[in-house]
């Protein structure tokens, strides 16, 4: 049997608000091993939000989107909890639609699925926390973003959890720089590449439409784990699907780069 692949997703800019789950408990969630960072995280955040100025230039909003990143910040260890799945927002994350996944699938999500967080590092998608705003590129302390302060310790717990396996890199470049990729051990790392062909032959890359897509990519992964999980397998599982939207996988495209096996889907208009 293959194990299950190990997907890595970044985090929503946008984040339900409220919650029914009890205060931040760290000691909750997965990778402990990161609590002494999250601890000073959460303690730089909170400071930062007393400060206007410089609350808006770290954030990047202002106004009424201002005000409530602070309050929210503010509040992180005061506030109600939801499951990270249900706390990040936004296409991908209502493209990948969990709610409406099988059980077996729910399963293989909850356990295969990490997402990267300028604030927890990492997390699992069943992880108690609460609203906040903190982007990975964001210089929160030691003047460094909060990719390099993480890169280390993220780069440590991923090449615990990667078994050697199958890993879906589906993360953009901000969070990539969270994680040093020759320290963990592997047998493929996949990227993925979404674009349309116009009538003349040229080639261009998805941006609209490349959250949904890879919504749509991982139900497919956790829905097939095992093949999704398997190096000798895993394309297979691609040549066989369709995207609603019309984007097809080209094996003839496939292509090593930067240490990754870079997988191309391709529409034709």
């Amino acid at each position: 049997m293959s194990p299950s692949p190990l997907i890595l997703l970044p985090p929503s800019e946008g984040k339900a608000s409220g919650g029914e789950g009890p205060p931040l408990d760290l000691d909750s969630l997965s990778f402990t091993e990161l609590n002494a960072a999250r601890v000073l995280m959460a303690k730089a955040l909170g400071q930062l939000s007393k400060k206007p100025r410089a609350a808006q230039k770290m954030l990047g909003v202002k106004g009424v989107a201002l005000d409530k990143a602070r309050a929210d910040n503010a509040g992180l260890l005061d506030t109600p909890t939801l499951p990270a799945i249900e706390r990040y927002t936004g296409v991908m994350y209502d493209s990948i639609d969990y709610k409406s996944l099988d059980n077996d699938a729910k399963e293989c999500f909850g356990q295969s699925t990490i997402i990267m967080s300028g604030l927890f590092g990492i997390v699992r998608p069943f992880d108690m926390i609460p609203t906040y705003k903190l982007k990975m590129g964001a210089r929160l302390r030691l003047n460094k973003a909060c990719s390099a302060v993480w890169k280390p310790l993220i780069s440590k717990s991923l090449a615990t959890n990667a078994q050697s396996g199958v890993i879906w890199d589906l993360l953009p470049n901000e969070h990539s720089a969270a994680w040093d990729t020759s320290k963990v051990a592997c047998d493929v790392r996949y990227t993925v590449k979404f674009l349309e062909a116009s009538r003349d032959g040229r080639l261009k890359t998805v941006s609209h439409w490349s959250k949904a897509l890879k919504g749509a990519l991982i139900r497919l992964l956790v829905t097939n784990p095992e093949t999704a999980g398997s190096a000798n397998s895993a394309l297979d599982l691609l040549t066989e699907f369709t995207h609603p939207e019309g984007y097809k996988f080209r094996p003839d495209l496939t292509a090593e780069v930067d240490g990754a096996t870079e997988l191309i889907f391709i529409k034709k208009n």
